[in-house]
């Protein structure tokens, strides 16, 4: 789906968009968000710092209300490419000191390396151009230890369920989400997700960008799904180096020594 078309659809859908949410999940997201929220905030309790998290594709705000409400010691940058998106959040967080709000392109993250304790993405990661960018550029904006957290719309792996998932979405969920005015915009949600990884494709993905203990939480039925990676503590030449140092071992275990019998 082209960046400019997605960027258009959240333009126009971006005052009622949580709204849409509340009644596209029947409810259920608001569980959803919590779950990732607590991950996000759980990675600051090994900070020696002041706790920092970044909420990219932030949207109206939600994510970033939820941390930043609950735990005032802890500061959320919220990034998102929807100025209008943007102008719903400021109105939904006036009053919350530890928030800052940036318009920004989660592929290119205005902000050095290391520098929060963690990063989350909710239900934005598939409506970007190049998945493994995004991840990339939020392990590389995360400290070592921190974690790296997406929750995003997923297919059920469940051949049972399967049908009744791609009818719900494919026909009622347009119009639970737009209505008659909007119909049209929310195609791009039944259209990005079945276009999007599927579970062990992100998870995979994940450990590519250079994650570890990947872990992976199933809602409705696999209809929504929780992707969890902990940036490693040793830098990319530690991590290189232990791994060279093995292989020689295991080389060396496997090559008769001289004078040995054969």
């Amino acid at each position: 789906m082209a960046k400019e078309h997605v960027h258009g659809v959240f333009e126009s859908i971006a005052e009622g968009y949580d709204a849409a949410n509340d009644r596209i999940s029947l409810g259920m997201h608001g569980a959803w968000k919590k779950a990732l929220c607590k991950t996000a905030v759980k990675a600051c309790d090994t900070s020696k710092r002041a706790g920092l998290i970044l909420d990219i594709c932030c949207g109206t705000g939600d994510i970033t209300e939820l941390i930043a409400r609950k735990y005032p010691d802890i500061f959320v940058v919220g990034l998102d490419f929807s100025a209008n998106m943007l102008d719903v959040a400021r109105t939904r967080l006036q009053g919350l000191e530890n928030v800052e709000l940036v318009e920004g392109n989660a592929m290119e993250l205005p902000f050095d390396d290391g520098t929060f304790d963690s990063a989350v993405i909710s239900f934005g990661l598939r409506n970007t151009p190049d998945y493994e960018k995004v991840v990339s550029e939020m392990v590389r904006v995360v400290r070592p230890g921190g974690t790296v957290a997406c929750l995003d719309a997923s297919v059920p792996s469940n051949k049972a369920v399967v049908p009744f998932y791609q009818f719900y979405y494919k026909n009622i969920m347009t119009l639970l989400g737009g209505g008659i005015a909007h119909h049209k915009e929310y195609e791009w949600l039944y259209e990005s997700t079945q276009e999007f990884l599927r579970k062990d494709e992100l998870a995979k993905l994940f450990e590519q960008c250079g994650l570890s203990h990947v872990q992976v939480r199933s809602f409705m039925f696999g209809a929504a799904a929780l992707h969890i990676g902990m940036v490693p503590l040793f830098g990319d030449i530690v991590t290189h180096a232990v791994q060279t140092a093995v292989k020689m071992v295991a080389q060396s275990q496997d090559t008769p020594q001289e004078g040995a019998k054969a």
